[in-house]
């Protein structure tokens, strides 16, 4: 910012001092790149992937992606038969894998939930390995610059502690918090009544780990039903769900800071709201998520649609509408939400919700401020993706790069490997 200042002042003085004026036909050219889109997951000579490709995640700048991949030609020497981690930049098409112990060797299970710092440096992921008395699974960081890699899954104490699979684990923009998954008893947290697993948020620098989640004890039956970690660390979104017997669940955020926990799945009478897990703005002012229930009088088409949260002011604002205004007429869920709190990514089966774009999904974003909603998941030569399932996905810090999954073959050309890939959607405006 500031040699872009500097250099608009240069000239602007020029100007000043000559009197000169540009000819028309030397004036830079200030038309906004094309939205174009790439596929991700493919070696670094362009190789296609000899194997299926998903679990996505972004830096903040759009420059790295991290995936996981079940292909063993993506770089030399891997030869362990396993699902790992890899990152591509997409500046210099360099790939390189990331799941790799501190010693070097290959793990000898799979890897797999890819988080990445906003610069691109850390990134975490889960793998299981052989330790004495049995496999460890657990959460792992590596360290780019340094190229390290630790466990992060760890107790109060240091000690190594179980990751689980099914939530994966989440890293601030920074690196230095990590949000994660694991057995309560294994942290002295009891465990057994009711709930056996809490989230944990580990401070690397300061080498803590706190349990944030709520324990609900008795029956019935809770699990953890996802997490979100907002971008500075400080907050936490969750999910709980009710396992047996029904179907209950309860929606919380969590303060690190004052150490405070709310539940934003309840109406202002205190009724509950079945709402899915949240995605968080930065600050953790914003949050936003998948509901079948109606927050704004004009929400009357029962179906699922995205909103976001205000969780200072209370106020909702209903994200999926069609372009013209008016209610959706199909599904929406799995909400993202850029960390200024003004972009709101999604996945639905509706129908108009771009203008002029009478193609079908399934993965949009929508300008809050503009009121302008884009499809991202376009072919190469524009018109309908053939995959219109759910996919992975996420957004650069300015929601104008995305990386996602897909089995659609018609993408971008000669995509003939019959497997899913990752790809990324850039300039999208």
């Amino acid at each position: 910012m500031r040699l872009t200042t500097r250099a608009a002042l240069a000239a602007a003085l020029v100007t000043a001092v000559t009197g000169a004026v540009l000819p028309a036909a030397a004036a830079a050219d200030t038309r906004a790149p094309a939205p174009r889109t790439e596929r991700v997951s493919v070696a670094g000579d362009g190789a296609q992937a000899e194997g299926p490709s998903d679990a996505t995640d972004i830096s903040a700048d759009g420059r790295y992606v991290v995936f996981a991949s079940e292909a063993a030609n993506l770089v030399p020497g891997d030869t362990n038969g396993q699902t790992d981690i890899y990152l591509r930049d997409l500046r210099t098409k360099k790939v390189e894998r990331i799941s790799l112990q501190d010693s070097g060797e290959q793990y000898t299970s799979h890897a797999g939930d890819p988080s990445i710092s906003a610069d691109g440096r850390y990134v975490t992921y889960s793998a299981q390995v052989d330790k004495p008395g049995g496999l460890y699974s657990g959460t792992f960081l590596k360290d780019r610059k340094t190229g390290r890699t630790e466990i992060v899954s760890l107790s109060d104490d240091d000690k190594p502690v179980f990751g689980d699979y099914v939530v994966g684990a989440e890293v601030s923009a920074n690196g230095r918090y990590v949000a994660f998954v694991s057995e309560l008893k294994e942290h002295g947290d009891g465990g057994g009544d009711g709930m056996w697993t809490g989230i944990y948020l580990r401070d690397r620098k300061a080498g803590s780990t706190r349990l944030v989640s709520e324990i609900v004890t008795g029956q019935p039956t809770w699990i953890i039903g996802g997490l979100s970690l907002s971008a500075d660390g400080r907050h936490v979104g969750y999910g709980l769900g009710q396992v047996r017997p029904g179907l209950g669940g309860r929606t919380y955020t969590y303060d690190a800071t004052t150490g405070r926990t709310k539940r934003i799945d309840l109406s202002p009478t205190g009724a509950d709201l079945r709402i899915g897990v949240p995605s968080l703005s930065k600050d953790g002012r914003y949050a936003a998520f998948d509901t079948a229930e109606a927050l704004v009088p004009a929400d009357t088409n029962g179906k699922s649609d995205i909103y976001r949260l205000d969780t200072r002011t209370g106020a909702y604002k209903k994200v999926t509408q069609k372009a013209g205004g008016g209610q959706t007429g199909d599904d929406s869920y799995q909400p993202d939400i850029s960390p200024d709190g003004r972009h709101v990514a999604f996945i639905s089966s509706a129908s108009g919700l771009t203008a002029g774009d009478p193609a079908k999904g399934p993965l949009y974003v929508r300008d809050l401020k503009t009121g302008k909603t884009r499809r991202v998941n376009v072919p190469q030569g524009g018109g309908e993706s053939e995959d219109q399932g759910w996919p992975a996905y996420a957004l650069s810090a300015d929601a104008k790069t995305f990386t996602f999954t897909s089995d659609a073959t018609n993408l971008v050309p000669g995509d003939t490997n019959t497997a899913r890939d990752v790809f990324v959607r850039r300039n999208v405006s």
